[in-house]
């Protein structure tokens, strides 16, 4: 196990950053669909949400391939001097002195383009000062603080959105401003570019062969449709969620508070966070004796009727309920999922597979947003159903994948035993 104090200097300046740059951006984000619906309707939000995020594809593109070429830090600094001019300018349009919702929407299409320029920079310079020994620590600390950050940033969002969004945004201006400073005075460059005059195949060739395995295209077709239902929380439902869930006052422990759907939503989520954190162990442990395909479409099928579970239900008891049977079925699913990437992509072509694996996020984040212009002209009910046939074809496309990998798996053995 590595010590901390074994741990490069511009990763625990980057673990610290990460914690307070996740925990504003799970403040404001979620919570974006539910301000443009408000704001711009419904169909329009949709739009927009597909622009912000094709937007933040496009920047995650040109940062990995320019942190190549010009070193890390030169394009950290870019990324987050774009993300914080652009924070400025929607703190103004959302200030007491302005309200421009669509300026508001462009700005953050240019916000999510910086933030996609930073990430694979970031990304790489943690890669570039850790081995293998060391990484694992690292991750596992980011892990437990992006957890942590997202459960304070539900709460605070949930809480501040609605009637404190110029104070919101002034933090996480702050927050961006005093992460530039940290970079730009802290953070070492970790990579010095070399001219490279090897032969690199064409991406478009490489993207190609991975087509053509259809085991992987089960594997991301199915991820995308369920990250698609988990994605529908703060987009569809959390929309659904402010219009028909009434204001309402509760209390706990003598504490009396006002709910309404943005602040059930950060709820929620943070209820999700804490149970990830808490129980993973837990779950790992319960069913450590079952099959993995068993445990992992049992997962899957859970997950799927929670989620959509909650377009059909205003009952907040029953809602946190259907959270914590969704969050189990999570946690029996993930992890064998993650294990299945690495049986599926070749020793030779794991990047390649990776860097395809890796839009599968912003492929159910389209959808998701499309939802919400499908969500305008169905009723909650038949959205359920949609939703529903979402989080079962992507249970069925895991349910093929891994009877054709356990019908592989054993033509290999008979192989072997007969060449024996």
């Amino acid at each position: 196990m590595v010590k901390l104090k074994e741990i490069h200097p511009n990763v625990k300046f980057r673990l610290v950053m990460q914690f307070f740059g996740g925990l504003v951006s799970m403040a404001v984000m979620p919570f974006l669909a539910i301000y443009f619906a408000g704001k711009l309707g419904a169909t329009i939000t949709g739009i927009v949400l597909v622009v912000v995020i094709l937007s933040g594809i496009a920047g995650g593109f040109l940062g990995g391939t320019l942190s190549d070429k010009w070193g890390r830090k030169k394009i950290m600094v870019y990324g987050e001097l774009g993300l914080l001019v652009s924070y400025v300018f929607i703190t103004l349009c959302n200030s007491p002195w302005f309200d421009l919702p669509y300026v508001t929407a462009f700005l953050f299409i240019f916000n999510m383009f910086f933030g996609g320029l930073f990430s694979p920079a970031a990304q790489a310079m943690i890669i570039d000062v850790t081995d293998s020994a060391s990484r694992k620590t690292v991750f596992t600390i980011s892990y437990w603080l992006a957890n942590l950050a997202n459960a304070i940033g539900g709460v605070v969002g949930a809480f501040l959105f609605k009637d404190y969004l110029f104070q919101l945004f002034i933090g996480v201006t702050s927050i961006t401003f005093i992460s530039l400073l940290v970079t730009i005075l802290f953070i070492s460059e970790s990579y010095s570019p070399q001219d490279s005059h090897e032969d690199v195949p064409p991406v478009s060739i490489s993207y190609s062969s991975v087509l053509k395995d259809k085991l992987f295209m089960y594997f991301i077709v199915g991820g995308i449709l369920i990250l698609t239902l988990e994605q529908s929380l703060t987009n569809y439902i959390g929309i659904r969620f402010e219009r028909d869930i009434p204001q309402q006052t509760g209390s706990v422990f003598g504490l009396s508070f006002e709910l309404d759907g943005t602040r059930l939503l950060g709820f929620l989520r943070t209820e999700n966070t804490l149970l990830v954190v808490a129980l993973s162990a837990l779950v790992l442990l319960v069913f450590r004796k079952w099959k993995d395909r068993t445990t992992l479409l049992t997962g899957l099928i859970v997950f799927t009727i929670c989620f959509s579970a909650f377009v059909f239900t205003n009952n907040i008891l029953f809602l946190f309920i259907l959270m914590f049977f969704g969050t189990v079925g999570e946690l029996m699913y993930v992890p064998i999922k993650q294990a299945m990437i690495g049986d599926l992509a070749p020793e030779n072509g794991r990047s390649t597979y990776m860097a395809f694996y890796s839009l599968t996020g912003y492929g159910a984040m389209i959808i998701a947003s499309l939802l919400i212009v499908v969500g305008e002209w169905l009723s909650p009910v038949y959205m359920g159903g949609v939703l529903l046939l979402i989080g079962l074809g992507g249970s069925l496309c895991y349910g093929i994948l891994t009877a054709r990998m356990s019908g592989a798996a054993s033509k290999e053995v008979i192989l072997k035993t007969e060449e024996m």
